[in-house]
């Protein structure tokens, strides 16, 4: 029987809405992730507040299985378009009331912990909205509106942010987005009264962590994540206290990075579709590792543009396989348990390794900071290729009901 969610003219519709939804979260995410951190050193922000900026997503995504939990009995359309529509309220708010470094910061976390509350619940839809043939390909050019938007917000934002306050601009970014976060409500998913149904936690873990390959991805995972964030939370302080860096020039290294990832989302998606997503990590993970590397050879800030592009294909294969990796190693009807796992584990280490990096920042000089990270990266990408050697192993009847 074909599920009703793959009806033709159903997914066409729920493409379309999606696509708008993410047209318009990209004017907001440019802004702020481009900008905050930055905006926050030139307040006379310490390297702990811009720590707690760069965690800020990390810290949504801890505490993200708890609120996943507490909402698997709502439905999932009704709940992710509830969170985005108030984490955008609560940061346009909070934009323009916060007048120092550290309330612009909390601002940023309690935004990000609103969004992320049903990242577990996205993954879910994502996998029941989309046909397994279609879904990265799908899931790709939403994010390439993601990115087209995002290319002229930032743009924009770089030009006119030091003109007027940069409050208003992270409001009018926030504002802006709004229509995208409401019109999600519109999203057509037969899923029953209830996302998901609710198992005892110890049953999950249990049963997550028996995975063995599994365990091994998330270690391997946990150890890269750790160094590429510590390095992830240096960059704002290296761009602001090292090479001076103008908010237009990190105004167009964003739009670069936004214009790689709209050319990486269509190759990627497609790559994933017809193989595997786990394996497209592995490069990812390899080529992010030029990124430290030339932050620590670059003997001006304008030899820092060509890691715009090696981010923006980065971020583009990651953003998809932060859910594809899911879908395809988790047992049909688990996925939200394994997103559980993978969002909680990713709060941990992102939440402590930008916090990690300004201790560090004490003792060493930035550089010898980033050569930390970097070895940190190293043997996470080791681990990720043992891990997934078990990949030809794995019965094909189980990857397809992934």
């Amino acid at each position: 029987m074909v599920d009703p969610n793959w009806a033709p003219e159903r997914v066409r519709r729920n493409f379309r809405l999606d696509l708008f939804s993410g047209l318009c979260s990209g004017i907001y995410l440019s802004v702020l992730v481009a900008f905050l951190p930055v905006v926050v050193r030139r307040m006379g922000g310490s390297t702990s507040e811009v720590a707690l900026v760069v965690a800020g997503p990390f810290v949504g995504h801890l505490l993200s299985p708890f609120f996943a939990y507490l909402l698997s009995s709502f439905k999932p359309v009704r709940a992710i378009a509830t969170t985005l529509a108030l984490s955008r309220g609560v940061f346009v708010v909070g934009a323009l009331v916060a007048v120092t470094p550290l309330m612009l910061a909390l601002t940023s976390v309690t935004t990000w912990v609103i969004m992320l509350s049903t990242s577990a619940a996205y993954t879910s839809l994502m996998a029941s909205i989309y046909p397994d043939r279609e879904r990265a390909q799908a899931m790709g050019k939403v994010r390439m509106g993601v990115s087209i938007s995002g290319i002229a917000a930032a743009a924009i934002a770089g030009l006119v942010i030091d003109a007027v306050p940069a409050s208003f601009v992270f409001a009018g970014a926030g504002l802006l987005s709004l229509p995208g976060a409401l019109s999600f409500f519109n999203i057509r998913h037969d899923g029953g009264g209830a996302a998901v149904e609710r198992r005892p936690v110890g049953d999950i873990v249990r049963d997550v962590w028996g995975d063995t390959r599994y365990r091994r991805m998330l270690v391997a995972q946990v150890t890269y994540g750790a160094g590429n964030l510590m390095n992830f939370a240096l960059f704002p302080i290296l761009l602001v206290d090292h090479f001076d860096a103008s908010n237009s020039f990190v105004g167009l290294y964003a739009a670069i990075q936004a214009a790689t990832s709209l050319a990486a989302y269509t190759v990627t998606g497609r790559v994933i579709d017809r193989g595997s997503s786990l394996r497209i990590t592995l490069y990812n993970n390899a080529l992010l590792l030029l990124v430290p590397l030339g932050y620590l050879i670059a003997p001006t800030v304008w030899w820092l543009l060509p890691l715009a592009v090696v981010n923006g294909a980065v971020i583009a294969g990651g953003d998809l396989t932060f859910h594809t990796n899911l879908v395809q190693v988790a047992p049909r009807g688990r996925v939200h348990e394994y997103a559980y796992a993978q969002s909680l584990l990713l709060g941990l280490r992102g939440t402590a390794a930008p916090f990690l990096a300004a201790t560090l920042l004490a003792l060493f000089a930035p550089r010898g900071v980033l050569l930390i990270g970097m070895a940190l990266m190293t043997v996470g990408t080791v681990l990720w290729s043992r891990a997934i050697q078990q990949e030809g192993a794995l019965p094909e009847s189980e990857v397809a009901a992934a």
